[in-house]
C-alpha cells in the first residue's frame, strides 16, 4: 500500500498536505512557510518544511495563492521618458532586468510600461487592478515628482522609486539610488588632474534626478580647484544626433574645452566621434568622459572613462524590497544608496 501511494505522488504534483506528512507538522504550518509568514513558525520548522518543499519539488499554484491571499503575483514598472526607445537606455534595460529576474525566481511578474511624463496619470497600469506594488523612474521637477509620488500613494499599494532625491516620510514608499553625486565628482576630479581647466558637462534637458545628482558633484568637484571653469550644455536628448548638434552649436561660439564629461555614456560617445570628426585627438586635445559604464564603453576608441554603474543591482535589490514589504508588512530598507566606481579608460 506504501509503495503504491508512493508511486502515486510521483505521478502528480505535490500539495501542501504531502509537505506536511513528510515534515509532521499541519498544513497552516506549511502554508505560511510557503506564503512567508515566517512569525507564525519556528526557525527549525522552517528549515524542516523548506528542506521537504525542496525535496519533493512542490511548486505553489498561482490560481490558490491568488484566491488565499487576494494577491495577484504581479508587480507593475511605470518609467517616465519622452523617447518612445526608452528600453533601449543601457541603464532602464539593466534595471528591468535585474527586478524581473528577482521577481521570477519568486514566481511574481513584472508589467513594464513607458509612459511620457504629461500621461503620466493615464498609463494603463493604473487604471486596472493586476499588480501588488508599484516601481517608478520619473522625470520633472521636485514639485511634479511629488505629485505623482503622491498620485500612486493613492492606490495603497508599496511604491519603490529608481534615482530620485525626494524626502519621503511615508512608510509605504523606499526609494533605490546609485551614487551620482560621488560619479560626477570622481570623474571630475579625475580630468582635472590630467590638466582640464575648461570644462563642459553635457547633460539632456530632461530634468532626471540623477543626472542632477551628477552635475551637482561636477560643480562640487570643479569648485575645490582654482582657476577651473564650468559650463553646462544642454540637449534637447540624450541621442547621439541631438548630442552632436547642441556641441555643433556650442563649438561654434565657445572656446574648445580641455574636457567634455557626458552626463551619460553615450553623449560621451557622441561627443567623442563630434570631436574626432573636427580633426581633434582624443585624448590629447580634449579630454571625454561619460557616466555609467555599461559594454559600449569597451567598444569606442578610444575606450571611453566613466562610472561604473550597479543597475542590475538596483533591479536586484527593489524586487527584494518590494518581498519583503509584502510578506512582513514593512521595507526593510527606506532608502538605499548603492556605490558606483571609477573606470579609467583611454579617452581621459
Amino acid at each position: 500500500m506504501a509503495k503504491k501511494k508512493m508511486s502515486s505522488r510521483r505521478n502528480r504534483r505535490a500539495t501542501l498536505r504531502d509537505i506536511a506528512e513528510a515534515t509532521n507538522v499541519s498544513v497552516m504550518t506549511v502554508s505560511n512557510v510557503v506564503n512567508g509568514k515566517s512569525q507564525f513558525v519556528s526557525r527549525a520548522t522552517r528549515q524542516k518544511v523548506e528542506a521537504a518543499i525542496k525535496r519533493l519539488k512542490y511548486v505553489p499554484s498561482a490560481t490558490s495563492r491568488k484566491l488565499r491571499s487576494s494577491q495577484e503575483f504581479s508587480i507593475g514598472m511605470v518609467i517616465m521618458d519622452e523617447a518612445p526607445v526608452f528600453l533601449a537606455d543601457p541603464f532602464i534595460c539593466l534595471l528591468v532586468a535585474g527586478l524581473s529576474n528577482h521577481l521570477s525566481s519568486n514566481n511574481y511578474s513584472l508589467t513594464v510600461q513607458g509612459v511620457r511624463p504629461e500621461s503620466f496619470r493615464e498609463a494603463s497600469l493604473f487604471s486596472v487592478a493586476g499588480t501588488d506594488a508599484l516601481c517608478a523612474i520619473l522625470c520633472g521637477t521636485e514639485a511634479d515628482r511629488r505629485k505623482n509620488v503622491d498620485f500612486m500613494m493613492g492606490r495603497h499599494q508599496p511604491v519603490v522609486l529608481f534615482q530620485d532625491s525626494l524626502n519621503i516620510k511615508a512608510s509605504g514608499i523606499a526609494i533605490v539610488n546609485q551614487d551620482d553625486e560621488k560619479g560626477g565628482r570622481d570623474i571630475t576630479s579625475h580630468v582635472i588632474s590630467r590638466g582640464a581647466k575648461k570644462m563642459l558637462f553635457v547633460r539632456p534637458l530632461v530634468q532626471w534626478p540623477a543626472i542632477e545628482k551628477r552635475l551637482k558633484g561636477v560643480k562640487k568637484a570643479a569648485a575645490r580647484k582654482k582657476g577651473v571653469t564650468l559650463d553646462v550644455l544642454e540637449c534637447e536628448e540624450s541621442t547621439f544626433e541631438k548630442t552632436q548638434e547642441a556641441l555643433a552649436d556650442y563649438f561654434a561660439d565657445a572656446d574648445i574645452p580641455d574636457a567634455i564629461l557626458g552626463g551619460t555614456d553615450a553623449m560621451g560617445i557622441a561627443a567623442m566621434r563630434y570631436c574626432q570628426d573636427h580633426g581633434y585627438k582624443v585624448p590629447d586635445d580634449i579630454l571625454i568622459t561619460g557616466f555609467n559604464g555599461f559594454s559600449a564603453s569597451n567598444f569606442s576608441t578610444p575606450s571611453l572613462t566613466t562610472i561604473i554603474s550597479p543597475a542590475y543591482e538596483m533591479g536586484q535589490l527593489a524586487g527584494q524590497l518590494i518581498l519583503d514589504r509584502l510578506r512582513t508588512g514593512r521595507f526593510s530598507a527606506r532608502n538605499t544608496l548603492l556605490p558606483v566606481s571609477f573606470k579609467q579608460g583611454g579617452s581621459a
